[in-house]
């Protein structure tokens, strides 16, 4: 079965609230589980990079659900296409700051540990695109933070 992934970033509408970002990933969670479909989301309190991989019908129905939401404006897509391997197998949202939301606390803490060894697979394959775009992002993130 051929997999496919979409990589691509966007601007989050002004108004979001934690709970709004809370909402988001037990949404997100929920919807990937049921398409077979794993990856991440980072947000910076004024962008979302997101990175996710699955079958082609899956992938293709959950870009339609983000393609509609009213989250986040001026999708700009980096990477659609077929894959030769998945690099994800749980569902991860990164935030830069969490403002005091657990569950964004613990979702970002797992990815921290989770991005530590993606640069190692990434190196070992070459840089795929989408994912080379995605660790750049969180970097970017990370020295803004520090």
């Amino acid at each position: 079965m051929t997999q496919y992934a979409v990589a691509y970033v966007s601007v989050a509408v002004a108004s979001l609230t934690p709970a709004d970002l809370d909402h988001l990933l037990v949404d997100a969670r929920a919807h990937n589980r049921l398409e077979g479909v794993t990856g991440v989301l980072l947000h910076d309190e004024h962008r979302f990079f997101q990175y996710f991989e699955g079958p082609q019908d899956g992938v293709a129905r959950i870009y339609a659900r983000i393609c509609a939401s009213r989250m986040h404006v001026g999708l700009e897509e980096l990477r659609n296409g077929p894959v030769e391997r998945l690099y994800f197998t749980r569902w991860h949202m990164g935030c830069s700051h969490t403002e005091g939301s657990v569950l964004q606390e613990l979702s970002s803490r797992q990815w921290r540990q989770e991005a530590g060894y993606l640069r190692e697979d990434v190196a070992l394959a070459g840089n795929p695109p989408g994912l080379r775009e995605l660790l750049a992002f969180w970097e970017r993130q990370q020295a803004m933070d520090d």
